[in-house]
């Protein structure tokens, strides 16, 4: 007996599109478009090649994403998974196959997409080894690799060595690519002659998607020009096929004050903005009216939000002791002034670092570590010093280890201002309640070096926080490689975890972990990363700062870009209009 995980049954007939159409998340249409135009946006960097898979360069991955698309979707705004190629699937109940049935629709040229494409984009590209940018490691589960079988011209099946709960984010990443294309390109006997397809000298009519847009020009090191897809599958509740304009336009710019400078002419439509530039556009937008200057929640995984952790391990025998009592680590979260750091050190544009996952991921946020997370007070946290035995014993000011030795250690950071600025504060308001710290301030690789070999005593580090939290999983589970403040409790030689080094909450953590991986039920998953979430919430041994707000602008006439009611920005490509 099959288990349904997703079935989209849409009413198509009073909007009149095909059966095979996607219908937008309203989200991201909030007002009825004006169809036609073109969208300019900033690109930082040109792109080295236009093969996603045969390239490890930000540039081609932003105008890949553009011209192609995978079985699944990732909602950019909740981090909900989506129908994309694949309309919808089915799991087997011991979780170890997943049934995909595919969309009927044509790739950019007019020719039908089939599950041919889906085993040749997995065989060549997407698990090929000798590929560049591939991603085999996603798809190794428990040592073995994923297999994939055509069943019919529209079904494919996946056959996972065991469950593996984080399968579909995996799989909104998956590229797939037009055999018809390209399998004759391919020297079989090379497979990275992979790499060597779509370069940025392919004619652009060579490159083909099932994506809303379509590569029409390049223009070496100055622009990327896009087209409207004519086959894309994608309509809105209106009824009016996506993307709403008819091109989109990269403008290669490498300097940031060139590319404000451009915004402000109009001549680009939107674009990041620095929490520098800031200020000045926000009063361009209150004296002149032509932009519009947003912050938001930040959804991104980068840059990471900051942290501060103590060395479970560290050399010194009574810091080891200290650092793996909860109260000090509770006394130290109260030390600490997010509010001041956010107002001082971010200029306000920076919010609480959840733990790690933010708020906007609706897909695994859990809202009770609000409850648990202590705010900044001093007094709390030295009666938590005071009830470890943590005083001052000779009344010169500074507090003392229960052996009459002062208490003090060195608080290591990277050379990266808002580090080194948090660092600071930290340490300041520690002075106050009796608390040495040394500061150590490092090159960041040298900080990274540092704090993965153990040799450190306490740090601010700053760890990326992905919309799954499996993909994060060999740095906030315990036993892995990356969990650095603890680095007993994996065996360095085999990569094990030793269990007896693990304190009591670690182990329900590391069994979170376990669970989830191996749990094809979405909201089970979610049950047990809330449960990791509290637990590092009241644990704290990482303790959250803060993460760096989106900063956005655009043109005042650029429609369904907009802040919404949960204080995160909502845009799409596809669903941008001009007025």
């Amino acid at each position: 007996m099959k288990m349904l995980l997703v079935l989209l049954v849409l009413s198509l007939v009073s909007i009149g599109v095909c059966a095979s159409d996607f219908v937008v998340d309203e989200m991201f249409t909030p007002e009825k478009p004006k169809l036609g135009g073109t969208l300019t946006i900033r690109l930082s960097s040109a792109p080295q090649s236009f093969n996603y898979y045969g390239t490890l360069d930000n540039a081609a991955y932003t105008i890949a994403a553009q011209f192609l698309r995978g079985l699944v979707d990732l909602n950019a705004t909740t981090f909900i998974i989506e129908p994309a190629l694949a309309e919808s699937w089915e799991i087997s109940e011991d979780g170890k196959e997943v049934l995909f049935h595919l969309r009927d629709i044509k790739w950019s040229d007019g020719v039908p997409f089939t599950a041919d494409d889906v085993i040749f984009s997995m065989d060549y590209f997407i698990m090929n080894r000798f590929a560049e940018g591939n991603e085999i490691a996603r798809f190794t589960i428990g040592g073995e690799l994923v297999r994939w079988e055509k069943v019919n011209d529209k079904t494919v099946k996946a056959y996972l060595p065991e469950p593996y709960g984080a399968f579909f984010n995996v799989l909104s990443h998956a590229y797939i690519y037009p055999k018809h294309k390209l399998e004759s390109k391919i020297d079989k006997n090379d497979l990275g002659s992979v790499n060597r397809l779509w370069l940025t000298n392919t004619p652009p009519q060579e490159i083909v998607g099932t994506g809303p847009f379509v590569l029409k020009e390049y223009v070496t090191d100055q622009k990327v020009v896009l087209e409207k897809n004519p086959y894309y599958w994608k309509v809105d509740k209106w009824g009016n096929k996506l993307p709403y304009v008819d091109e989109l336009v990269y403008l290669v710019i490498q300097d940031n004050e060139v590319a404000t400078a451009q915004f402000l002419a109009g001549q680009i439509d939107y674009m990041s903005v620095s929490p520098k530039d800031y200020p000045y556009l926000k009063q361009e937008e209150l004296s002149k009216g032509k932009i519009k200057v947003f912050k938001g929640e930040p959804v991104k995984p980068t840059p990471s939000p900051v942290h501060i952790t103590f060395n479970f391990d560290t050399k010194v025998p009574e810091l080891k002791d200290i650092f793996r009592n909860e109260r000090f680590r509770f006394a130290m979260e109260y030390a600490l002034d997010r509010d001041r750091i956010i107002e001082e050190v971010y200029n306000t544009l920076a919010v609480y670092g959840g733990t790690p996952v933010l708020p906007s991921n609706k897909a695994f946020y859990n809202p009770n570590i609000e409850g648990i997370r202590r705010s900044y007070d001093l007094k709390m946290a030295e009666q938590m010093l005071d009830s470890i035995g943590i005083k001052d014993r000779n009344n010169d000011g500074w507090r003392d280890l229960p052996t009459g030795e002062r208490f003090e250690f060195v608080l290591t950071s990277s050379n990266v201002q808002e580090h080194q600025d948090i660092a600071y504060i930290f340490s300041q308001d520690l002075e106050k309640i009796g608390v040495k710290v040394h500061l150590q301030i490092l090159d960041r690789t040298l900080v990274s070096q540092s704090t993965l070999s153990g040799d450190y005593e306490a740090a601010i580090g700053a760890f990326g926080n992905q919309p799954d939290p499996q993909l994060r999983k060999a740095i906030w589970q315990p036993g892995n490689h990356l969990y650095y403040n603890h680095l007993s409790t994996m065996n360095k030689e085999t990569s094990e975890p030793i269990f007896e080094e693990m304190l009591e909450w670690e182990l329900r953590i590391f069994e979170d972990f376990e669970k989830a991986q191996i749990t094809m039920d979405q909201k089970l998953r979610k049950i047990y990363y809330d449960d990791w979430q509290a637990l590092y919430a009241y644990y704290v041994p990482f303790i959250y700062v803060c993460k760096g707000m989106e900063l956005s602008a655009k043109q005042s006439d650029l429609s369904n870009f907009f802040v919404n009611e949960e204080g995160v920005i909502v845009y799409l490509n596809e669903t941008i209009f001009k007025k």
